[in-house]
């Protein structure tokens, strides 16, 4: 096809350009390490009592790093087995036991993903398969058989990054005297609210607590997992001072004012940035020690981190995790080639998968294939458009848009070969991929993810469009001028190389689309009021993955922030206060279920749910999926070890928690 050879040859170009500025090892690209299979619906393995793996070594033989011990022989730290808990979290390592040192080294264009990314702690979380609940601060936990209580049994003797304790009293304190409070908290979070009402939280004793709820919530562990770290972010010796139940009145007045706020809440605030305030305490294998992020942001080790090695040795292994701060995000891949990045498999981005296995030897690193962890780019197109009903030209847009033959068509015009090859080197998987085996194999569903002109262009003329403008150009069936709006955000480059490519191809089925590319500042409002006709993005689902129920845009219209109907989530999010009330019965269906599965508490039972769901949001074409995954390099330099062949890096699983960043060394 024209088109294929023209976006070839523009493709190719841009990557003659980038690889001119760095000198070509020339070596030949090695086959990526492929994925392990997981079934799209596997629901996490939950314990009521999970066992964990103990250290090898006994009580009073844990081992520190060099710099620690120098500060324990000076008097100026404890001993290690005062510093740990009473039951370490003991985490495997992936190759071998590490040593002790080192600085790991990461390439950004800012700060916003470094906390969630490399000091997420919560109760529990994610194991290495990405499927598995595991305990973390939580040692174990029991869930009543009605699925509405969680009790928890805290890991005694944790301590703050300053040698505080950590124990139920500062759960509480957020709770109470944060989340309660209206002042701070004037809306609840709705991933604590199943069934409209939030949750009550208890303190059975200083390392026990009970979460009630007011209904069964099946996916709580996951919800605990996703979103559950932020709540363990409050040390109450250290906040207590900026809140006025524990403050002296002047005190905190003067501190108000000092620092430039009205009210003790934006002060409050302000302290928990773990990514601004370096003095505030933290559970994590490294603080953040730099307030001056223009060039180089910096967390040293944790001296209290409360996990080990299987051997004893207090981790993070290495002493410091640093980031380089770049101007743009285009300009990483440039301190990946040069070796000033020793390992990174975050905006690494898979069009500079050439470049990298070029250039490794020069760099001195080598290259595996992790799963970013949501789809490739989607079209997801508009079910809840903002139209003023009065006028024909755009109510009969927003008809096409509704009309699940028209969708069908766009989705025949689309070649995703070609797509995989020039934007995702051949990398990634087929669309249909991203569903659960029910779903893809079922023949409806198959038959309109086909590359297929000629039906696209039958079911366009059947639709009444068979008129053209004077660039071949499909018109309305009322004959009036057809131009899709397209929006999409331009920090993410591979959405404008794929939105490029599909734009071109329903031009050769006479359908034009238009992109724009619009800031972030105003992105939310005009997806939430529905002002577009598609969105190019990812959806937030691939075969895998586990947080779906927690992060439910992509499948359930109850967010503004689902694509392919912002409006209808809108509605849904806000009780029927903003956006619009959905007019499809499946929409509705997907509504119903959504409450429904949030309240199953057998985990066989949600992934039937989940079956259904994915069946309606497929046949219906919502999002219309041009790949399955999108692919990231992950760098990893010479001597840099136990970072795993094969992982995820999206932010919902927090990035490379998943792969235990804390046990990675250099050799």
């Amino acid at each position: 096809m024209s088109i294929q050879l023209r976006r070839r040859d523009f493709l190719s170009l841009s990557a003659l350009a980038a690889t001119a500025a760095v000198a070509s090892a020339c070596q030949p690209a090695a086959a990526p390490t492929e994925a392990p299979t997981v079934a799209p619906t596997q629901a996490p393995t939950v314990a009521p009592t999970p066992a964990e793996t103990k250290a090898v070594a006994p009580a009073g033989k844990y081992k520190e790093a060099p710099m620690l011990a120098e500060l324990v022989k000076a008097g100026k730290l404890p001993p290690v087995e005062e510093r740990l808990p009473k039951n370490p979290k003991v985490v495997e390592v992936t190759e071998s036991i590490g040593k002790h040192g080192g600085v790991w080294t990461l390439a950004d264009s800012g700060a916003w993903m470094i906390g969630g990314h490399y000091g997420a702690e919560p109760l529990v979380t994610y194991s290495r398969d990405i499927v598995t609940i595991e305990p973390n601060l939580a040692e174990r936990w029991e869930v009543s058989s009605d699925g509405k209580e969680y009790t928890f049994y805290l890991r005694q003797g944790v301590k703050w990054s300053d040698g505080e304790p950590w124990d139920a009293n500062d759960i509480m304190f957020w709770y109470e005297d944060l989340l309660l409070n209206d002042e701070f908290s004037p809306s609840k979070p709705k991933w604590l609210s199943p069934g409209g009402q939030l949750a009550k939280l208890e303190k059975i004793d200083d390392y026990t607590i009970k979460f009630t709820f007011a209904v069964p919530y099946g996916i709580f562990l996951d919800q605990l997992a996703f979103n559950g770290a932020w709540f363990l972010n409050y040390p109450k010796h250290y906040l207590q001072q900026f809140h006025p139940k524990y403050a002296k009145k002047e005190d905190l007045e003067k501190a108000i004012k000092d620092a430039g706020f009205e009210q003790w809440f934006q002060l409050l605030g302000s302290k928990v940035d773990k990514q601004r305030n370096p003095d505030l305490p933290t559970l994590s294998p490294w603080k953040i020690t730099s307030k001056d992020w223009t060039t180089l942001a910096v967390g040293e080790r944790n001296p209290y981190y409360w996990k080990v090695d299987p051997e004893g040795n207090q981790l993070p292994y290495l002493d410091k995790i640093q980031w380089i701060i770049v101007a743009d995000a285009e300009m990483i891949p440039m301190r990946i080639v040069t070796g000033e990045v020793n390992h990174q498999a975050w905006s690494t981005g898979i069009k500079n998968y050439t470049l990298y296995m070029e250039n490794r030897e020069r760099g001195g690193y080598d290259v595996t294939l992790w799963d970013y962890g949501g789809s490739g780019t989607a079209m997801h197109v508009n079910q809840a458009k903002k139209i003023d009903p009065n006028n024909a030209d755009q109510k009969e847009i927003y008809d096409l848009l509704k009309n699940r033959d028209f969708r069908v068509a766009l989705s025949h015009g689309i070649n995703r070969d070609d797509i995989n090859t020039l934007v995702y080197q051949g990398l990634s998987k087929p669309a249909i991929e991203v569903y659960p085996e029910k779903v893809k194999n079922d023949p409806e569903i198959q038959r309109i993810y086909e590359f297929d002109q000629d039906e696209a262009n039958a079911i366009l003329d059947r639709l009444g469009m068979t008129a053209r403008d004077s660039e071949g150009m499909r018109l309305t069936p009322a004959g009036k001028p057809l131009n899709l709006i397209m929006i999409g955000l331009p920090m993410y480059a591979i959405h404008q190389d794929v939105a490029q490519i599909v734009v071109e191809y329903w031009k050769e089925i006479g359908v034009r689309c238009t992109m724009d590319w619009i800031a972030i500042e105003v992105w939310w409002p005009r997806v939430a009021e529905g002002d577009y006709d598609i969105v190019g993005y990812e959806a937030d689902y691939s075969a895998g993955n586990t947080y779906r129920l927690t992060y439910p845009r992509a499948f359930f219209p109850v967010e503004p922030s689902t694509y392919w109907a912002g409006a209808w989530g809108n509605w849904y999010a806000t009780e029927g206060k903003q956006g619009i009330e959905p007019d499809d019965p499946d929409a509705k269906k997907l509504q119903e279920l959504y409450g429904k599965v949030l309240q199953t508490p057998k985990a066989e039972d949600r992934a039937a749910i989940m079956d259904e769901v994915f069946a309606i949001v497929a046949k219906n074409l919502w999002p219309i999926h041009t790949v399955a995954n999108r692919p990231e390099p992950n760098i990893v330099k010479k001597g840099f070890k136990n970072v795993p062949e094969w992982g995820t890096c999206w932010w919902p699983v927090y990035g490379e928690r998943c792969s235990k960043p804390e046990q990675y060394y250099i050799e």
